[in-house]
């Protein structure tokens, strides 16, 4: 009897250990959801040395392709954003009114990037310059499906004097869409674009990133990515971060940052500031916006968020882990309402993709809307009711059109449009910010406030690290609702 027992005990403590060996190795074997999308994505590697005293950046960038297309390729092509803020672009970074803002030393200032070297699996290949505005890159390939191809660039990104996404001021450099991003090819075409002073005219695939960047060590620096090591040199510091499956890398260097930060959910929380009267409320709304956006949407999968107090002519502006903030804003309640907007960007156009040039209503609509649905998440952080703003939109809107009838001019109310096609930039920012928040304000009235969040859930759920068309946008509304919604979609962004 006593036999059979400890054999029975053995058997038992077998299996527990059987199985709890097959625990720890499906454990070890689990990938979470950012793990799997960045083994699917490419990887852009850039060794970067700034030079302050020519305000420059000399850049050896990798790009790790793999075709995942079902056709051979024969060429890539890459972005080149940072040739808008040349003397003589045709389409230049800032509008002719913003020209004394933006460059605050009064004096107007031009950038450029020069590329001196392209090599295609080691050989060398001719560096050829193309688009509307000198604006992409195309590389000779021959790249059969699911083969991969390395391509080296080097180049010299030439900083102007000015207060934008790429550039410099007394006070700090803003590193923004300075590389040459790969260019989307969608339905068969390549999705090439110009720059554009309406709004953000990038439509990015996500990428690994892995930076390193030398830079003096009096200057601190704020960017996506994981910090993985640092050392010094003289004066100077050598930092590496590295990012996964996020849509573009971006950075701001200052001597004059001071930071505070904050761990949530295992996400690192940090605020850069320059002059902010109460940080520590900047990084509680950041705090915040973190956690309401996850909670209401999908989780946040990155483990930093960075945000940065900066000079920038606009209010805001939103990368892969990083937000840049005004340092122009000094009303509190706009700071907080910015902030939030920015890091809203984190999941409408990061996490859940779309295409900011050609439907640019999606991603600023989601956003304005998210600002709202924070207010209704945070009330004690409401400066005023949800149908103040609401109404104030519908007011401004109507104002908006008065004046431009009054003046002879006809209000084109079409959201699905170019950034280049819009006549102005308040035009862009009516249709995009203030249609786009009404729209997804009345969409709630039709629907309801738990449909309205339930879709939006399933939104974010279904296309985390994917794309968002106006097509997918309806088609997850109608299926989560029941309800068909085309036609009140359709007439909000395609009528006249």
């Amino acid at each position: 009897m006593r036999m059979r027992k400890k054999i029975v005990a053995v058997i038992l403590l077998t299996s527990l250990s059987i199985g709890l060996i097959f625990g720890i190795v499906m454990l070890m074997r689990y990938d979470d959801p950012l793990t799997i999308a960045a083994r699917n994505v490419d990887t852009i590697t850039m060794n970067i040395v700034y030079d302050e005293a020519t305000q420059s950046l000399a850049i050896n960038q990798r790009v790790d392709f793999r075709n995942r297309t079902p056709s051979p390729k024969s060429e890539l092509k890459f972005h080149i954003f940072a040739n808008a803020f040349r003397e003589g672009a045709a389409h230049p970074p800032v509008a002719p009114h913003e020209i004394r803002t933006a460059f605050l030393n009064g004096v107007q200032s031009f950038g450029r990037i020069d590329i001196s070297h392209v090599f295609v699996n080691g050989q060398p290949v001719d560096v050829v310059l193309g688009g509307e505005d000198e604006n992409v890159l195309v590389v000779s390939v021959e790249l059969g499906v699911n083969e991969t191809a390395r391509v080296d660039i080097d180049y010299v990104v030439h900083l102007a004097n000015i207060a934008h996404r790429l550039g410099w001021t007394d006070r700090v450099v803003n590193l923004g869409n300075f590389y040459p991003v790969p260019v989307i090819k969608q339905d068969g075409a390549w999705k090439t674009n110009v720059y554009s002073y309406n709004g953000d005219p990038f439509f990015n695939a996500l990428h690994n990133f892995d930076v390193t960047i030398r830079k003096p060590k009096a200057m601190i620096l704020a960017s996506s990515g994981k910090r993985l090591r640092e050392s010094t040199s003289g004066n100077y510091r050598t930092t590496r971060v590295q990012s996964q499956a996020i849509r573009d890398w971006a950075a701001v260097l200052s001597r004059d940052f001071s930071v505070t930060s904050r761990m949530v959910n295992r996400v690192a929380v940090h605020y850069f500031y320059l002059d902010d009267a109460n940080p520590l409320r900047s990084l509680e709304t950041s705090v915040r916006s973190l956690e309401t956006f996850s909670r209401l949407f999908v989780q946040y999968p990155y483990r930093q968020l960075t945000v940065v107090q900066t000079d920038f002519l606009h209010g805001g502006m939103e990368f892969g882990e990083i937000v840049f903030i005004s340092s122009t804003i000094t009303e509190r309640e706009e700071i907080d309402r910015v902030i939030i907007h920015e890091i809203a960007h984190q999941w409408w156009y990061g996490i859940i993709g779309n295409d900011q040039f050609r439907h640019a209503w999606i991603d600023e609509g989601l956003a304005e809307f998210s600002t709202l649905l924070f207010f209704d998440e945070n009330p004690d952080m409401a400066p005023k009711p949800r149908n103040y703003w609401i109404n104030m939109f519908r007011t401004n809107f109507a104002t908006f059109s008065t004046i431009v009838t009054s003046l002879g001019g006809t209000v084109n109310i079409t959201m699905n449009r170019d950034l280049t096609a819009f006549k102005s930039q308040i035009e862009y920012v009516y249709m995009a910010y203030i249609r786009g928040m009404l729209l997804f304000s009345d969409l709630e009235r039709i629907i309801g406030r738990y449909q309205m969040l339930v879709s939006l859930r399933n939104l974010a759920q279904e296309n985390k690290f994917g794309i968002v068309t106006p097509e997918i946008l309806v088609q997850t509304f109608e299926s989560t609702t029941n309800f068909h919604l085309a036609m009140f979609f359709t007439s909000y962004t395609n009528s006249f």
